[in-house]
């Protein structure tokens, strides 16, 4: 399910990242079968300075990966969903290759703007007759 309130997720939540894309940086392939793998909230900050040189990381985003750097999302994993405790939380934007130490996944995070914005297409769409 979607959050009830846009509410950030917290430092160290454990969380699953699923998606059909590539399963190692070089890798041109996509997988023939769904992936998912756990990953944990990092914080904001951290990893503000892990990107200094190339994007800035805002409120309406979360990162997430692995302390060894081995569990990521990757190429063709965008759009994909971002599940922590059994509940929708962010959704797979860019990072910088896959799997890198230092360099987690950025995700846009469901924050309340999004989820007015999600609920306000599924009632329009729940309106519209076929």
């Amino acid at each position: 399910p979607l959050p009830e309130s846009g509410d950030d997720v917290k430092v160290g939540t454990k969380c699953n990242v699923a998606g059909w894309g590539i399963t190692a940086a070089g890798n041109s392939q996509p997988s023939d079968m769904l992936q998912e793998v756990n990953i944990t909230i990092i914080d904001r900050k951290k990893c503000s300075k892990y990107y200094k040189n190339n994007s800035e990381i805002t409120d309406d985003m979360l990162c997430a990966g692995d302390k060894r750097g081995r569990k990521d999302a990757c190429q063709g994993d965008s759009g994909g969903p971002l599940i922590c405790k059994r509940v929708f939380r962010g959704i797979v934007s860019f990072g910088d290759d896959c799997g890198k130490p230092k360099k987690p996944g950025v995700y846009t995070r469901l924050s309340k703007n999004y989820l007015s914005w999600i609920n306000s297409r599924i009632k329009a769409s729940s309106n519209t007759e076929i």
